[in-house]
Order: C-alpha cells, then sequence, then structure tokens
C-alpha cells in the first residue's frame, strides 16, 4: 500500500458558503432521493454529562439550506437511510439500541424496532438494498458478534428483524454498490487491523475480507458510481495508525491506497454524485479534505466546524453539507467543477 502526501495547493471553489445551526450536535446526513432535501441527524453532545442528548433529525432543504422540518425519534441517532424511493426512512438510534422507522411524506415515526433482545447495542450505520425488501444496520459492537442485523422490509408498515450477520467487533458506516450485489462493510477487529467486508446481497455472506491498512479503526465506506473502487475512512491517532482514506479496488478484491490526510482521525467519506471528488470529514482539525478520485491525492483542505462526522450531497454535487458534531452546525460548501 502507498500512502499519498496531501497537496498544499487550494482548490478554487471549494469552500464554506453558508452555516446552518440544528440546535443540538449532528451526527449523520443523508440526502433524500428526490434530492430536495438533506436530513441530519442530531445525536447530541459528545460529553454525556452536558445533559442535551440528542432525539431529532432535522431536515433542510439543498437550494435553500432552510429548516424544514423536525421529527423526534430515538435517543443519539448516528445514520439515515432511505427506501421506497424515499418514502420511507430508517435512523439508528445508538443509544436507545432501536430503529425509527419514519413516513417521510408526513414526517412521522411508524414503528419503532428494538434491537436489545437480538442482543444488539449501539446501532451505527444503516443502508437499504436497491428494492428495498432489506435494509443493513451496522453496528459499534460489545453486546454480541452480531455485527450487522438484517431487517426484512417487504411489508413497509411491519418492518421486523430477519436475522443477523455475524461479524465480531465495531462494523461502521456500509454502503452499497451501485448494481445492489455487494454490501462493503468497514470492520474494526480486536485481533487485527480495519477492513472492509464484502457481503452479498442475496445470500448475506461474507464473500471477501480486505485488510485496509495495519491500524486505526474504520468508520466509514463510500462507493464510486462505476461500482469500482471504494473509499474507506480511517480513524488513526488515538485509535492507532495513521488514519487517511483506504482506496479498496473491489474488482481484484485489495487495497490499492492508503492517502494521507492533514489530521489522521477521517470519520467520514462521501464520493461526489458524479464521481469526481470523495470528501473526507477530518474529525479533530475541523476540516474537510477533497481529494481527486482520478488522481487519489488531496487537492483541497478547508476548515469547516468543530469535529466534522458525515457529509452529504446535493444532487448535481456542488454543495456539501458537513454535520459538524463538536457544535450545533452544519457547515454548506461549495465543490468546484473541476
Amino acid at each position: 500500500m502507498v500512502a499519498v502526501v496531501p497537496a498544499a495547493a487550494t482548490t478554487p471553489g471549494f469552500g464554506v458558503v453558508d452555516t446552518v445551526d440544528v440546535a443540538v450536535e449532528p451526527f449523520g446526513a443523508t440526502t433524500a432521493p428526490d434530492g430536495r432535501t438533506v436530513w441530519v441527524a442530531n445525536s447530541g453532545p459528545l460529553d454525556d454529562h452536558i445533559g442535551r442528548v440528542g432525539h431529532t433529525v432535522t431536515v433542510l432543504g439543498t437550494r435553500t439550506h432552510a429548516i424544514q422540518s423536525v421529527i423526534d425519534v430515538g435517543i443519539f441517532p448516528e445514520d439515515i437511510a432511505f427506501a421506497f424511493g424515499g418514502r420511507q426512512a430508517f435512523v439508528t438510534d445508538s443509544t436507545d439500541a432501536t430503529i425509527s422507522v419514519i413516513d417521510a411524506t408526513t414526517r412521522t415515526v411508524t414503528q419503532t424496532i428494538d434491537l436489545a433482545p437480538i442482543p444488539v447495542t449501539f446501532p451505527f450505520g444503516v443502508v437499504a438494498t436497491r428494492d428495498s425488501r432489506k435494509v443493513y444496520v451496522t453496528t459499534v459492537g460489545g453486546a454480541s458478534d452480531a455485527g450487522i442485523v438484517v431487517l426484512d422490509n417487504r411489508d413497509p408498515h411491519h418492518v421486523r428483524v430477519a436475522g443477523t450477520i455475524t461479524l465480531p467487533g465495531f462494523t461502521g458506516r456500509p454502503a452499497l454498490t451501485p448494481d445492489g450485489r455487494l454490501l462493503v462493510v468497514p470492520r474494526g477487529r480486536s485481533d487485527g487491523g480495519p477492513e472492509a467486508v464484502l457481503i452479498d446481497t442475496a445470500t448475506d455472506r461474507v464473500v471477501a475480507d480486505i485488510g485496509l491498512t495495519d491500524a486505526g479503526g474504520p468508520q466509514a465506506a463510500t462507493i464510486t458510481p462505476d461500482g469500482r473502487f471504494a473509499y474507506v475512512g480511517i480513524f488513526g491517532g488515538v485509535l492507532g495508525g495513521d488514519g487517511g482514506v483506504a482506496v479498496v479496488d473491489l474488482t481484484r478484491r485489495t487495497t490499492i491506497r492508503v492517502i494521507a490526510t492533514p489530521a489522521p482521525e477521517v470519520h467520514g467519506v462521501r464520493v461526489s454524485p458524479d464521481g469526481r471528488f470523495v470528501i473526507a470529514t477530518n474529525f479533530h482539525s475541523a476540516s474537510i479534505s477533497l481529494i481527486s478520485t482520478r488522481s487519489n491525492r488531496v487537492v483541497a483542505t478547508v476548515p469547516v466546524g468543530n469535529r466534522p462526522n458525515d457529509v452529504a450531497f446535493s444532487p448535481g454535487g456542488r454543495r456539501a453539507f458537513v454535520t459538524n458534531q463538536g457544535d450545533t452546525t452544519v457547515s454548506v460548501v461549495s465543490v468546484p467543477r473541476s
């Protein structure tokens, strides 16, 4: 694996153009399928003694950046996924060990799924299959070796737990290949370095286990629109290792590069809709880095809010919405055309 030194130059047009206050510290962000809104999971403070733990999802307009709705969900929501063309949403409520199922049209919770009996604690990432019949939920772990929960969503009015996938350790934000055949799951294990686990969505079986680097905690995965490469954010520093962003060749099923970032603690990664860029959030340096997928180099780094966590793009990719978990804001960032 080759480490790439980030470029010092800046890219014109890449910078913060607006800041939205969502009142509670935000965690994950996901763009609705119709592209009109970005949904933000408000997790609450990093320090529990503050007492203002989050339990809401804020819906922002992608054009106006205005707050349209605030939806009550479970405690400490972390990630959001849509199903059935955006008519349904799933939210992982980490502290509650539940999943909130939302009617996205009325923006109300229609069902709360308890994962504690499995047992699963601290659900983290969530993604629905292309046909919306299954939903995968990852977990910080600790309660059992069930690293992934599989939800049966064939009846959206009565979602149920269909089973689990044994994957001990920490499983981060997953991503699906564009054809829907593979689920890419970042995984941290106590007996080895960070990995990208590939799961066949037809069988729910692990088909590959790809080492990323020597140490660190993998946080999130994103996949290029052509399905060829996955980018995985690695949280180094306090979790060990140099961190950065690993580039995985999904055809050869191998890690081809680890991209060095200005700070070792990368939390979120998201590829732009046109596949030209990946944005990585540098959690402890209050900045984000723009990575060219052509060169796999950092081409720009700009300051945002405190402890940036996740990224969501507007439909055309000209705006990125960055959740700042260390304060109560979402940074709206302009993204260059080239």
